[in-house]
């Protein structure tokens, strides 16, 4: 058995490994991108890489030596962002939201699938939590985002994500 599977374009993770490797895993990228068209390959490969790189940052505590590349290759600089705890709208603004990340040296959960119509893609992400309604078992949590597509860029967003007082609280010692 693989370590995964796409089943209806979703990825079945096998390996519980994976969670933690797949943003090293061409083949798990070229499986999750395949499509009928290069047009839409083109597209689901370029919304996996940029969070593939977010995650990479992420894990390998890089985010302040690489975010300017990064978005820069990935985010057109007009960026719009409709998350209610980003500063506004534009890829500076984006820079410097993602330099506050908070760095805890995990690998952030992997995309599990990726659907595109037209100018938008969206990306679904999973990762088991434990379940606070069953002691020592786990529940598959789903998170969605979507992107707006324009020449190659990623040039609008939007999230499930509440607004928040604080998204990056100070860190305790």
């Amino acid at each position: 058995m693989s370590d995964f599977s796409i089943v209806d374009g979703v990825a079945q993770i096998h390996n519980p490994e994976l969670y933690k490797t797949w943003l090293d895993r061409p083949d798990y990228i070229d499986a999750l991108a395949a499509s009928p068209t290069p047009e839409v390959t083109a597209i689901k490969r370029l919304l996996i890489e940029f969070e593939a790189e977010l995650s990479r940052m992420v894990r390998d505590g890089t985010v302040q030596e690489k975010v300017v590349e990064v978005m820069t290759r990935f985010i057109a600089e007009d960026y719009i962002q409709h998350d209610p705890n980003a500063p506004g709208n534009g890829r500076d603004l984006l820079i410097e939201h993602f330099r506050r990340v908070p760095l805890v040296g995990v690998t952030p959960p992997p995309v599990v699938s990726v659907i595109v119509e037209g100018e938008l893609g969206t990306i679904m992400f999973k990762e088991p939590q434990p379940d606070p309604t069953a002691l020592g078992q786990t529940y598959d949590w789903y998170m969605i985002t979507v992107f707006r597509v324009r020449n190659g860029k990623l040039c609008e967003h939007w999230s499930t994500f509440k607004k928040m007082a604080d998204p990056f609280p100070p860190k305790k010692d």
